[in-house]
C-alpha cells in the first residue's frame, strides 16, 4: 500500500470489527493493530488465521402477532386446514367452543397468543412452529 493514500481499517476486539477507521497510509493501521480492508464493516467477524471477515446472519424476522380473519383463513385453506377449523371449535368444551365460534364467525383479526387459538392449535396438533408458519404464510396473503 502507498503510504499516505486514505484507506478503511478496522478496529477488531476480540474477532469482531468494533469500529472502521479512515486513515492515511496502511503503516499507521498496522502500529494501532488494525486491519486494513476495504469491505470490513461495524459487527463482521474477523479470522485472524485466514484474514478474512464475515457479516453476521441477519436477524429472522418476526413472527406477526396479528393477522387479519381474512388472511388467517387463506393460510388455513393453503395449508388444507380450513374444513379441520369447525370440527376443532365444536370439539372444545364450554365455554370454550362458543367463544370460539364467536371469534371465528365475528372476529376482523386473529391474535396468535390469544387463548382461543392457542386451544384451537392443540385440537388441530400444529405446533408452535406450525403456528408461527401460518402466521407467517397468513401476512403474506
Amino acid at each position: 500500500m502507498v503510504k499516505g493514500k486514505i484507506m478503511k481499517a478496522a478496529i477488531i476486539e476480540s474477532g469482531t470489527v468494533k469500529n472502521v477507521a479512515l486513515v492515511s497510509g496502511s503503516d499507521f493501521a498496522q502500529s494501532q493493530g488494525w486491519i486494513v480492508s476495504e469491505t470490513a464493516k461495524i459487527g463482521d467477524s474477523y479470522n485472524a488465521e485466514t484474514g478474512e471477515f464475515t457479516s453476521p446472519e441477519p436477524p429472522p424476522t418476526p413472527t406477526p402477532q396479528v393477522v387479519t380473519m381474512r388472511q388467517a383463513r387463506l393460510a388455513l385453506l393453503q395449508q388444507g386446514l380450513l374444513a379441520s377449523v369447525q370440527p376443532a371449535i365444536d370439539a372444545l368444551d364450554e365455554p370454550h367452543s362458543s367463544t370460539a365460534n364467536i371469534e371465528w364467525e365475528y372476529s376482523q383479526v386473529v391474535e396468535r397468543n390469544r387463548a382461543i387459538v392457542l386451544m384451537l392449535a392443540q385440537v388441530l396438533e400444529l405446533t408452535d412452529d406450525d403456528l408461527d408458519a401460518l402466521f407467517t404464510l397468513a401476512d403474506t396473503l
